[in-house]
């Protein structure tokens, strides 16, 4: 059988548990951190993170900052951020920045553990090679 994917979730403790409880039935080794630079050290310390649930902002910068040291890393996990509200034009520009998906509060069962199973199946996309 395969090892749990491990997803590491990025917020401050008191906002963590909206979310916790829907990590019930999915396969998942979940990691937390409340700010970026607890996040950097996760990601250091568990090379194997997969999925990255990040609040929008957090106390030391924003889901940018942990989506830019995910990337800097090379560590493939995909970013989803996770908003109070959203309107069409923000999911764009998450997106858009490179963001893998958006959740929004309050959470669904259903749509985060689509997302999850999603986000950790999906693979990066080697870039292409140069023509000969």
């Amino acid at each position: 059988m395969a090892e749990p994917v491990t997803a590491l979730l990025v917020m401050p403790p008191e906002k963590r548990s909206a979310l916790l409880g829907h990590f019930t039935g999915v396969r998942m080794q979940v990691l937390t951190a409340s700010n970026c630079r607890e996040a950097a050290d996760r990601l250091r310390a568990e090379p194997g993170v997969r999925v990255v649930l990040s609040d929008l902002s957090l106390e030391d910068g924003t889901w940018l900052d942990v989506m830019h040291d995910v990337d800097q890393r090379k560590a493939g996990a995909k970013v989803v951020v996770c908003v109070h509200l959203a309107d069409e034009r923000l999911w764009v520009r998450l997106i858009e920045a490179g963001a893998y998906d958006v959740l929004v509060e309050p959470y669904e069962d259903v749509e985060v553990k689509r997302i999850l199973e999603s986000a950790s199946e999906s693979r990066s996309v080697p870039p292409l090679a140069a023509a000969s």
